[in-house]
């Protein structure tokens, strides 16, 4: 029986899947890819997951559910037994994660993020919050995950920088600094973000379709914006290692 709860919804899709598709189905080295991505598509989420910490109960940790390209994410709004928890912020955290996990195999995601009644089971997801995560992303042009009215509404954007605003949207932060593996370690930040601009400068220097390098050519915009902000960071927290010696 169908029971409509409070979650927030992610609708996630690798873009560039369907020009893969089509060429792996005559071209070999298009079909290895597409195998390599299928794997990266199923191991995503289930990979983040076993670094939960054992305390937190599973009822927490978000669902997900993959189909073809697209990955779907949910997490109750709120949880009377713990006060600090934030479903929504939990969303845009896996999000992040999830940028960087793709951006480091070659892909941009884009998607939409809701909240809203839904009835999310390991195998099928029914609702309004689903719906609206769905229309965003098909709706989208750039390479982000944009929050609808009602999520953006009732996420924090002072200080945390997990969320951005630009020309009427609110979108995740999907280049955050703090989600970069091993970001602690000197010059991590550093090179995560030479090695996503090497990335993106080979993208455009591609045979790509026109409306494929468009949005690279966003990206790297996005990219060299945010990459000042995580070095600033970076620089920071050296000179308070410094000062703590």
């Amino acid at each position: 029986m169908i029971e409509f709860e409070d979650r927030a919804v992610a609708f996630i899709d690798i873009l560039g899947f369907k020009a893969l598709v089509n060429k792996a189905t005559t071209n070999s080295d298009s079909l290895s890819r597409l195998s390599n991505l299928v794997l990266l598509l199923e191991s995503a989420v289930p990979s983040f997951d076993k670094e939960v910490d054992f305390s937190v109960p599973p009822h927490l940790i978000p669902k997900h559910i993959y189909i073809s390209d697209c990955i779907i994410l949910s997490a109750p709004l709120s949880d009377s037994a713990f006060k600090s928890y934030n479903g929504l912020e939990i969303i845009v955290m896996r999000v992040i994660q999830l940028t960087h996990f793709f951006l480091n195999a070659g892909y941009l995601i884009r998607g939409g993020i809701s909240v809203n009644k839904v009835w999310h089971t390991y195998s099928n997801i029914v609702g309004p919050a689903y719906q609206e995560a769905y229309l965003l992303e098909s709706n989208g042009n750039e390479p982000i995950v944009v929050l609808s009215e009602s999520a953006a509404s009732k996420i924090n954007l002072n200080g945390s920088r997990m969320c951005l605003q630009m020309s009427g949207k609110t979108f995740v932060n999907g280049l955050h600094d703090f989600y970069i593996p091993n970001n602690i370690e000197h010059g991590v930040i550093e090179e995560t973000y030479k090695r996503y601009k090497e990335l993106v400068d080979n993208k455009l220097l591609s045979n790509l379709p026109v409306s494929a390098k468009d949005k690279w050519s966003w990206f790297k915009t996005y990219l060299e914006a945010e990459s000042e902000e995580g070095l600033q960071w970076a620089a920071h927290s050296a000179d308070l290692a410094y000062l703590q010696l």
